[in-house]
Order: C-alpha cells, then sequence, then structure tokens
C-alpha cells in the first residue's frame, strides 16, 4: 500500500511539472493577434514545442508545420504519460488515452467516407496520441473504406478490430454511422465493462467518468433531428449500454413530441445543472453546442477530482485532456490565421479551460 501511494505521489508530481509547461491564455492570444502561422511557428521554436516544431519546419511552412509540430508534440507527450505509469495505473490510463484515438480514427473514416482528399483531408484529420504522423498519413493515402478499415484494425487492434466485422454493413448501405456506433460500443460500453470487477480507487474513477460520456453520446441520439421516417424504436437500437441515465427515460425522451421536451426529462438524471442553459442550445438549434457544453460539463468534474484527490489517476487525466485541447487549438489558430480570419472570429473558436 505503502508503495503504491509512493508511485501515485510521484506520477502526480511528474505530471504536474508537465502541466506548467502547457501554454496559458496571453500565450494564445498572443498568437491570435499575430494574424501569421509562419510568425505562430517562430513564437512556437521558442516554447515547449521548439524539437517538434524545428524538424517540421525542415518539411514544412506555416500552418501546415504547426499542425505536423504540434500532433507530434501530442504523441511524444502522451507515449511519455504512457511510459510513466505502472501497476493500478497502467491499464486505466492506456483505456483513457484511447478516447482521442478514437477521435482521430473517426476523422479518417469520415474524410475517407465524404471523399475528402489533399490539403482538404489533411485539415480535417484530428491528432490521435497514440497515432504516429507518419501511419496517420499512410492510412490518410488509402482512399477506399475497406482498405482503411484493414489499416486501422492492424494499427491497433483492440480499438478498430471491431469495424471488421461492421464494414459489410457499412458497403450494404453507405451509412457511416454503421462504423462509428461499433468504435463507440467497443470503446466506451466496452471499456465500462471490462473496468466493472475492478475495485481500485483509480479504474473506479476512469468507469464513472466513461459512463458519463455514454451518457453524452446517447443524449446526442436522442436529441437529434430525425430523417424521414425515422421512428423511436431505430433511435434506442443505437443507444449505448452502461451509461448513468436509465435506458427507461433515454426511451421516454426518444418518444418525447419535441426535443425540448426530451431535453426537460434531465431533471431524472444527474444532469439537471444542464437543463435550463440545454435548453436554450436545442431551441436555437445549435445541438453540438450543447454536446460541446456536456463535454465541458466532464472536463468540469474531471478538474473538481484532480483538485480533491491530489494524487491519483485524475491528475492525470486531467491533464491529458488540457494538453489535448491545447494542441487543438494550436491548429485552429493556425489554420484560421492561415485564411486570414479576423481575431474577434479565431477567439470565438478556441476553447478556453
Amino acid at each position: 500500500m505503502a508503495a503504491a501511494k509512493s508511485f501515485s505521489a510521484h506520477i502526480s508530481a511528474r505530471v504536474r511539472g508537465m502541466k506548467s509547461t502547457l501554454l496559458d491564455t496571453a500565450q494564445l492570444d498572443a498568437m491570435i493577434d499575430k494574424s501569421d502561422a509562419a510568425a505562430m511557428a517562430d513564437t512556437l521554436l521558442t516554447s515547449p514545442y521548439e524539437v517538434e516544431m524545428a524538424e517540421s519546419l525542415t518539411r514544412y511552412s506555416g500552418a501546415d508545420a504547426v499542425e505536423d509540430a504540434a500532433s507530434r508534440n501530442l504523441v511524444n507527450t502522451f507515449a511519455k504519460l504512457r511510459a510513466a505509469c505502472r501497476g493500478n495505473f497502467q491499464e486505466p490510463a492506456r483505456l483513457f488515452v484511447g478516447r482521442w484515438d478514437l477521435v482521430a480514427v473517426k476523422s479518417l473514416l469520415r474524410n475517407v467516407h465524404h471523399g475528402i482528399t489533399g490539403e482538404a483531408g489533411n485539415e480535417s484529420l484530428l491528432p490521435g496520441p497514440s497515432l504516429p504522423v507518419a501511419v496517420q498519413e499512410d492510412l490518410a493515402s488509402r482512399n477506399t473504406m475497406d482498405a482503411l478499415v484493414q489499416g486501422l484494425a492492424a494499427w491497433n487492434p483492440k480499438l478498430c478490430g471491431c469495424l471488421l466485422p461492421a464494414l459489410s454493413d457499412y458497403q450494404k448501405d453507405n451509412d457511416l454511422r454503421s462504423l462509428e456506433e461499433i468504435l463507440d460500443r467497443n470503446y466506451f460500453s466496452g471499456s465500462v465493462r471490462k473496468l466493472g470487477s475492478k475495485r481500485d480507487s483509480n479504474s473506479t474513477f476512469l468507469k464513472s467518468l466513461l459512463r458519463m460520456e455514454i451518457d453524452r453520446i446517447n443524449l446526442r441520439n436522442v436529441l437529434a433531428p430525425r430523417t424521414e421516417g425515422q421512428g423511436t424504436d431505430e433511435v434506442t437500437s443505437r443507444l449505448l449500454p452502461r451509461g448513468v441515465i436509465p435506458m427507461s427515460v433515454l426511451t421516454e425522451m426518444a418518444s418525447a413530441a419535441t426535443p425540448e421536451r426530451a431535453l426537460e426529462l434531465l431533471d431524472r438524471t444527474p444532469y439537471t445543472s444542464l437543463l435550463e442553459e440545454g435548453l436554450e442550445m436545442i431551441r436555437a438549434g445549435r445541438l453540438s453546442a450543447f454536446d460541446r457544453r456536456f463535454e465541458l460539463e466532464l472536463l468540469h468534474r474531471l478538474r473538481r477530482a484532480a483538485q480533491q484527490q491530489g494524487l491519483g489517476l485524475a491528475v492525470l487525466m486531467h491533464f491529458a485532456w488540457l494538453k489535448y485541447n491545447e494542441v487543438l487549438n494550436l491548429r485552429t489558430i493556425a489554420r484560421a490565421t492561415d485564411i486570414h480570419l479576423s481575431p474577434e472570429h479565431i477567439r470565438e473558436e478556441v476553447v478556453y479551460v
């Protein structure tokens, strides 16, 4: 027990040191005000991104160089986190990092599905903390869904092997949701199931966060506009198991006459604090904004847990989320300045946490 506590203290101290290197709001704003991706790259040469930035500038320039450097830095940072974890930290840390590998995989799938290639395709790809840039580039070059799925399953069979049996359904209906949903079911519900029998505090905390993620996905599905002929049964068949919100409540939400009425049923869940703001977003047709608001609630709860625990997985998870958000912000600023958006517009796109 003493050894475990000592290791927890070691990891927490190391993560806090890494957290101190994150860019603050003033630094992000200064890069936005430069309105020049090349100047932004110069700034990153004197930052914690200096090694990756110098390497990227040997191959790219401007926004392309910034995106490449930020993605490489993310992979390197998460590799250090995983290498430092052992014992009760190791498996929960690996599972948690997989959250953003899943996001990266979905961006690859969407590009192939929509036929997005070339520069536009590269801009829409999202970084994966376990997905080296070279591997992502190779996967992005595959222009058929069959070739991409085969490559993804070979790269990460635990995360993407589930796509292989789902490929025939996609090819039959040309419905990207069949692939995205099997990924969500495999990662989120599957991870909660695997963690179910474990009683250590790290696994228990991660399970609670993953169950919130399942609720976020399920709420998005029941609130989304219906296609013609889409009934309640079809919506409920796509819901993920093992979330916090009972299936009976989700089914009632899916049967509600309007999205507003559906959202009002949040008062029967642990998410009543999101009700008022969520109703405003839904009435304005901003479902994606509500989804993002729910994600921010996840981050806020993670931050509180990190502050309260002081030691443990929550500290590592909070840093990992902040780091990923920082990399997305850098990519957003680089691309926005490259097309000469105003600083005011860019700030609306950047997520300050």
